[in-house]
């Protein structure tokens, strides 16, 4: 109405007009060349659950960001917040005014950024299908590459496809090892950094004698095991298993870190 403008600004109505054909439409981003969001089906997020039916890992609701409402879904809560200790316990899901660490599946690409970078984009609010109600509000932390046909993208640690995505946190407790194969701590399918957070009880459990294997994707992963076991004073041995790696980590009376050879083919 008011013809071409030089510049628009944030709260303007304007219509856009594109040098080439490009498929775009009501809900994707216009970003900057040299500072995109990632495009990502698989979120890591903290939430805050606001309904009184408990969190259903695996249904589906609408997450709304900043552009675009998606079908998404829980896969699984990776710790939840107790508010009056800010201890990290590990729960099947979250009730009214909880508060944790989830992980999400969306049915199509959003883009995403780390809610420490930029909150308008790392950000977002779960709708429950049927009632339109609000069940949860999202804080990004980091988020897993997009797949290529299907198939996981590989990360190379020296490439700038890291760039925001930040480490993975796990928790480990003598719980969390308590599961199908007791006394294994497996990070194959993980494809981004990761960290790792130690309780008592694990170190604990290390203390009775108790051994664990932490199987790992690549070599990549070994060095944050290492800085546990050196931190922790902790000892731990190495072997590769075709292009994995299997870490065994204990504590022996010396409490000295113990780096031994490569073991045979098979693993650990």
């Amino acid at each position: 109405m008011n013809g071409d403008l030089p510049q628009a600004v944030a709260g303007q109505a304007v219509t856009l007009t594109l040098a080439d054909e490009i498929d775009i439409s009501r809900g994707d981003m216009l970003s900057a060349t040299d500072a995109p969001p990632r495009l990502s089906r698989h979120p890591e997020a903290h939430l805050v659950w606001m309904h009184d039916e408990p969190l259903q890992p695996g249904k589906v609701y609408l997450m709304k960001t900043a552009s675009a409402v998606t079908p998404s879904r829980v896969t699984r809560v990776q710790f939840a917040v107790d508010v009056n200790s800010l201890e990290q316990k590990q729960v099947p899901t979250l009730g009214l005014n909880g508060i944790g660490v989830v992980r999400l599946e969306l049915d199509r690409p959003a883009a995403f950024d780390p809610y420490l970078h930029n909150r308008e984009t790392g950000s977002f609010i779960l709708i429950d299908r049927f009632t339109n109600a609000t069940v949860a509000a999202g804080m990004v932390i980091s988020v897993a590459p997009l797949e290529s046909q299907g198939q996981p993208t590989e990360l190379d640690a020296s490439s700038t496809d890291t760039v925001g995505l930040l480490p993975r946190r796990f928790i480990l407790t003598e719980f969390s090892l308590s599961g199908a194969e007791p006394g294994v701590a497996d990070f194959t399918a993980e494809r981004g950094p990761i960290e790792f957070q130690v309780s008592e009880s694990f170190l604990d459990y290390l203390g009775k004698g108790n051994r664990i294997l932490f199987r790992l994707r690549d070599v990549g992963q070994l060095e944050p095991v290492a800085r546990m076991a050196y931190e922790h004073r902790l000892n731990f041995e190495f072997g590769r298993d075709r292009d994995r790696v299997n870490v065994l980590l204990y504590r022996d009376q010396q409490s000295s870190v113990v780096l031994s050879g490569q073991v045979d083919g098979g693993g650990l």
